[in-house]
This record gives structure tokens, sequence and C-alpha cells, in this order.
């Protein structure tokens, strides 16, 4: 009798504990959700202000306004993620911190070639982190075997559209000025074979749930289609003419539209994962 209760008590405590377990691991993705959603919108930020520094920096003047516009929303969206995670004593943390705090000023002279160099390091930096947390908050296929190429949305997919929000700075710099160096012309190619490698291989394997289908490819053919648009046009009207004489800001918006597209997949994927927990 008194072994029957010790089983049993056993077995009520292994069921807790398993419960209690799964219950913290959940509480942990969902957080991290959050997280990877915060830095997601701070990177695409960063992204743009590289962008519209580029144009200013090269001499168009009408882009002050909207970088200081835009970087009221960069410091609402740090002091939000101060708020709402651990990570103020994070070292990629205080990295990016004191790294933007540096580059944040559009009074500066700073050279346009270092503040692209600049902008993409602090990108790189946050990239890191957004991918740390993803592990550290147990959002892998390990724990999540139902998204087996997991990976590819923080890391690929990421990577993806900052080689486009490089390739918008590179291009608008180059609208602007009406020049397409060879130094530039060599960037444009790489980014080109790389934004073509992900139609090739990231895109198609990305996961998706039932039911999500219809929607997962539909977003997949918009990235598709804009980002051989935006290739198409590099080749013909950056790369490829003697003379410039695609407008900055047509070029600036036909970028965003890449990256707002591969932005909505990754939206959509963390809405599945959001799902399956």
């Amino acid at each position: 009798m008194i072994f029957i209760v010790i089983l049993l008590l056993s077995t009520s405590l292994l069921v807790f504990l398993h419960h209690y377990k799964t219950h913290s691991q959940k509480i942990l993705q969902r957080q991290g959700l959050v997280n990877i959603s915060n830095f997601k919108s701070l990177i695409t930020y960063i992204q743009s202000h590289r962008g519209l520094s580029s144009a200013w920096l090269n001499g168009d003047d009408s882009k002050k306004g909207p970088l200081f516009n835009l970087e009221k929303k960069i410091q609402d969206q740090i002091k939000s993620i101060e708020q709402e995670t651990n990570i103020i004593k994070n070292e990629r943390w205080i990295s990016f911190s004191d790294h933007w705090g540096r580059l944040n000023n559009t009074e500066s002279n700073r050279e346009a070639e270092n503040n692209f160099t600049q902008h993409t390091l602090i990108v790189a930096n946050l990239l890191y982190l957004l991918e740390d947390e993803a592990e550290r908050s147990h959002l892998n296929a390990v724990f999540l075997p139902m998204f087996p190429n997991i990976g590819f949305v923080w890391r690929e997919l990421m990577v993806t559209t900052e080689m486009i929000g490089q390739s918008r700075a590179i291009g608008t710099a180059i609208a602007t000025t009406k020049e397409c160096t060879s130094v530039h012309k060599i960037r444009l190619s790489f980014l080109q074979l790389n934004m073509q490698k992900t139609l090739n291989e990231t895109l198609p394997k990305l996961s998706v749930l039932d039911g999500f289908s219809v929607q997962h490819n539909a977003l997949l053919n918009i990235a598709k289609s804009n980002i051989k648009f935006l290739n198409k046009v590099i080749e013909t009207d950056l790369i490829g003419p003697g003379k410039v004489c695609i407008n900055q800001d047509e070029y600036f918006a036909l970028a965003t539209d890449c990256i707002a597209a591969l932005n909505n997949i990754f939206d959509h994927q963390i809405e599945q994962i959001a799902k399956a927990i």
C-alpha cells in the first residue's frame, strides 16, 4: 500500500514537473518572439536611416527632415526594447548603444562611404543579437520540430533583407550623384548574386503550417517578383548605362518595396510560430 502511494506521488510529481517545464518554455518562446519582432523593427529603421543618410550626404538636402523623424522613431524603439527586455547588460546591445550614439548625428560632416560602413556594422551586430535571442528563447528546430528550417528565418531571410538594404543605400547614392563607379558596380553585382541565391535556395525552404500555405505562397510570389524587378533596375539603370537617369526617390521606393515584401514573409513566419507554440 505504501509502495503504491509513493508510486502515485512520484508519478504526480513527474507530471507536474513536465507541465511546469512545458509552460515555462512556452512563456520563454512567446517572449522571445516579442523580443525578436522588436529587434527586427529596430533593424528596419537603421537600414532606412542608412539609405536616407546616404542620399543626404551625397547632396540631397530634402532628406534631412525625414532623417530627424526617423531618428526619433529609432530612439523610441530603443527605449521600448530596454524597458521590455533585460538587455542593457548584453555585450552586443552595449556595443550597439555606443556605436549608434556616435553615428546618430545628422549635423555630422562624416564622409558618405564611412557612413555606409558604420551603418552596416551596426546592422550586422543587431542581426547577431536577433539570432542569439532566437537561440536563447528555444526558437529553433530542436524545440520546434514542426519548423525544421526555422534557422532560415533568423539568418538567411534576415541577411537577404540586409543585402537589399545595402543595395538601397548604394543605389540611392548613385541615383543622387548620377555616377556609378567601378566599386559601386562590383558591390551591386555581388548583392545581386546573393539576392538571386535567396530566390533559388532560401525562400523555397521556409516552413509553412497547414492552413497558412495560400498566404505563404502569395507572399513568396510577391517577394520573388519584387526582387527580380529590383535586380533588373540595378542592371539596366545603375550598372549598365554610362549616365544614370533614375530618380533617387524612385529607386529608394523600389528597394523599400522588396524589403517590405521580405518583412511580410518574416512576420508571417512569426505568426505561424506563435500559433504552434
